[in-house]
């Protein structure tokens, strides 16, 4: 299961109510059926040790990425930032923000659970189903790192305004 499975081919909308947080992705894994919750931190571990340190040879897990996680009822979106291109320069090309351009989209709706790290505040994660209307579908496993801990707060308050937002 690629965690990134789950992109839909649609362009970023905007919208005034729009909720965007500056964040770093960290990276992502599918779970096992086998994972159980008191295994989510150290899966959480595992995905941040995987993005600072790559395998002998250059096939590591890519390094964290500057993105936007938009929070737009009901979608959630992972947008590269702007002013990172996408070879992580920075320049007039990588200054725009391009809305056919995201790394993966969810319906807010769809996520099951919000992970913390209750070491390292500023680092967290959320789970999602890779096909929601499958009960048998394969969880995934997203982390972000927020550059300010209280940003992990504001995060889950607006997530929670979408989801009723998407549900209703």
């Amino acid at each position: 299961c690629d965690p990134s499975h789950f992109t839909a081919k649609t362009s970023l909308m905007t919208h005034p109510g729009d909720k965007r947080f500056r964040l770093w992705y960290v990276g992502g894994s599918c779970l096992d059926r086998r994972t159980t919750l008191p295994m989510l931190p150290w899966l959480m571990a595992e995905i941040r040790r995987r993005s600072q340190k790559p395998e002998a040879g250059g096939c590591g897990a890519p390094a964290a990425r500057e993105v936007l996680l938009v929070l737009s009822a009901p979608f959630l979106r992972c947008v590269p930032a702007p002013g990172v291109g996408a070879s992580g320069g920075v320049g007039p090309a990588a200054a725009q923000l391009n809305p056919a351009v995201f790394i993966f989209e969810h319906k807010a709706q769809h996520i099951s659970r919000f992970i913390h790290n209750s070491h390292d505040l500023t680092y967290f994660a959320y789970l999602i189903k890779a096909q929601p209307d499958d009960p048998e579908s394969q969880m995934a496993c997203h982390v972000f790192r927020a550059t300010d801990p209280n940003q992990a707060r504001r995060r889950l308050e607006a997530r929670g305004r979408v989801r009723r937002t998407g549900e209703e």
